[in-house]
């Protein structure tokens, strides 16, 4: 009998205790989101002697920003590692716009480069339009297509093609 009595208040207890977050419970992102992307594509129009290596773009990035749910705006930084031309790194400020209807964004970012043996410099304005396929509140893949203006006579007009995931914290 004292067993039952210790079974029922152990029960109890366990009923009346708060309950903590379950596993059924959604998960709420904070709003930080990060993504990682390998991309290829080429610089057109580059000036005759500064296609040093030629016009091909090879470059891994990753980008950490804010989602901004109520303007669809995600404000980031991103870093991108130049592996083609040469071994170059890039500085890239920007601001992505995410429709909140269909799996649409368009980005706005500054490129800052040291490519192609030059000391670090705004290399070009891009314009990126991608996709996106969310698996989960966290995870989500995606394809995008960058162009854009040159911002220095020695750079060309960047055509872009990426593709990457999307972690959302």
């Amino acid at each position: 009998m004292p067993r039952l009595a210790l079974v029922a208040v152990l029960a109890a207890l366990a009923a009346a205790a708060p309950s903590s977050s379950s596993a059924q419970e959604p998960y709420t992102p904070t709003g930080l989101a990060a993504t990682f992307s390998y991309g290829a594509g080429g610089e057109l129009g580059l000036a005759k002697g500064e296609d040093k290596g030629g016009a091909g773009v090879t470059e891994i990035e990753a980008t950490l920003g804010y989602d901004l749910e109520s303007l669809n705006l995600r404000p980031e930084i991103g870093l991108a590692l130049g592996l083609d031309p040469d071994t170059n790194l890039a500085f890239r400020p920007g601001v992505r716009w995410i429709s909140p209807q269909v799996p649409l964004q368009v980005r706005l970012a500054l490129d800052m480069s040291n490519a192609r043996d030059r000391s670090m410099q705004w290399r070009w304005l891009l314009l990126g339009v991608a996709t996106e396929l969310r698996f989960t509140s966290v995870l989500g893949l995606f394809a995008e297509v960058d162009t854009g203006a040159p911002l220095s006579s020695e750079a060309g007009v960047p055509l872009l093609v990426r593709g990457g995931a999307t972690f959302r914290f």
